[in-house]
């Protein structure tokens, strides 16, 4: 679909007449070229046009695309998806594809997903940090170092590299990440992104042993995931805080039974075996009863 044509569509569907829509914005002649593709409207006027029509650019893409999401935003969502369900093959396939269109487009951001992905297929083999998982994550880290800032997609890559970072350095870009990410606060991928870094970094620091951070940020990344409902992510944050409260000598027992009965009943297979490998990496004996 083209350019004006998508506008045309949204406007007829949402029922506003051309003069409606382009009142105080542009003259309905000018709307009436725009929609037959005669003419571009500047970009401050195309976003009004967008505003009034209560669409965000984005959707606007998707619509235009005849509602198919971009490949690259699949892909991306793939590999969160699959992480989160420790689903090694997946990952493995992942890395294929964006191994071949990165040789296709050249675009870097398919280079980092096989990153990202090869990665993560190490790191759920054995749920430990190995020479090769940091290998694959080092020109990412690179790559990030060399920006002067950073937007949603360096902030996206660091929240999914953290894992392969030494506590040090993930305090270091965390700071930095933080701060920078406050400027996308009324973005709605700002509220993922967010807590993804604090139940990332709680993850690093149990990895590493160190608890006492590892309950700070578990507990940052239970507020967020309760201030905007991020069921799934809560339940891991809640995890992840529990341990660590075990580790300081607290009694949080129940806390975990509860938990992967959670996990258990919604049928996340892969990640109750993945907290089953942590609780005995960690000598945490409880007895479960898997949903």
């Amino acid at each position: 679909m083209k350019f004006g044509e998508t506008i045309k569509q949204i406007r007829t569907d949402k029922n506003l007449t051309q003069t409606q829509l382009s009142e105080g914005i542009l003259a309905r002649n000018h709307l009436s070229q725009v929609e037959n593709n005669n003419y571009f409207p500047s970009y401050d006027k195309f976003f009004s046009l967008l505003d009034r029509l209560n669409v965000t650019f984005e959707e606007f893409l998707f619509i235009q695309n005849d509602k198919k999401v971009h490949f690259k935003q699949r892909i991306r969502s793939q590999i969160a998806e699959a992480a989160n369900l420790n689903d090694i093959k997946k990952l493995e396939d992942l890395a294929i594809s964006a191994k071949d269109l990165h040789e296709q487009t050249k675009n870097i951001t398919y280079y980092h997903y096989m990153l990202i992905s090869k990665a993560l297929v190490t790191y759920n083999i054995d749920h430990t940090v190995s020479d090769d998982m940091v290998k694959f994550v080092t020109p990412i880290k690179e790559y990030l170092l060399g920006m002067d800032n950073w937007y949603l997609y360096e902030l996206r890559l660091f929240s999914n590299i953290i894992f392969a970072l030494t506590v040090d350095e993930a305090l270091l870009f965390s700071r930095r990440a933080l701060k920078r990410l406050d400027n996308f606060r009324y973005f709605t991928e700002y509220q993922h992104t967010e807590q993804h870094i604090y139940h990332n970094l709680s993850r690093l620091c149990l990895e590493f042993e160190d608890f006492g951070n590892a309950k700070m940020f578990a507990e940052k990344a239970i507020d967020i995931a309760n201030k905007y409902t991020l069921v799934y992510e809560k339940v891991c944050s809640e995890m992840n805080h529990a341990i660590a409260l075990i580790k300081l000598g607290q009694d949080a027992y129940e806390i975990i039974k509860k938990k992967m009965l959670i996990i258990g009943y919604l049928e996340f297979d892969n990640l109750y075996e993945h907290y089953m490998i942590v609780l005995k990496k960690f000598n945490i004996d409880v007895k479960l009863l898997k949903a």
